[in-house]
């Protein structure tokens, strides 16, 4: 009997322990995730398109500089009326101004958010934090 307590204890333990492993394998991973912010628009733009690009591009900057810099994010904007960007937008389905945060198969549109937040820096850093925890789940 004591041998059966024994053996069924050393096996939860060794369980125990490839669960923790596991458990920090998937984490590691979500920290290597990438992300990518893309802001599409047209060749004209009002001062709010401008400032929608601006202010993500410095929210990713200021949010995410460590990540930037080793290449795991990145934000980059594209001209919807260049031929080079219809590959990408056709990908993202985007048809038109668009900002969207994206990584691997998740895509999360904050369009909206960005327009309404373009010259409230603070709230579209907010919104732009939201997405990228969101995407990286």
């Amino acid at each position: 009997m004591k041998q059966f307590i024994l053996f069924g204890f050393a096996l939860f333990m060794l369980l125990g322990n490839q669960l923790t492993y596991a458990q920090a394998d998937k984490s590691d991973a979500s920290k290597t995730a990438k992300v990518e912010v893309y802001y599409f628009h047209l060749t004209r733009r009002c001062q709010t398109c401008q400032a929608v690009e601006s202010g993500a591009k410095q929210a990713m900057e200021s949010l995410y500089a460590n990540q930037i810099k080793k290449g795991d994010y990145t934000f980059k904007a594209f001209n919807l009326d260049d031929k080079n960007s219809e590959q990408l937008a056709k990908r993202l389905n985007i048809g038109g101004q668009a900002l969207v945060v994206v990584s691997g198969t998740k895509k999360i549109d904050i369009t909206n958010e960005g327009f309404l937040n373009a010259r409230k820096p603070e709230k579209l850093k907010e919104e732009i934090r939201k997405a990228v925890n969101t995407v990286l789940k």
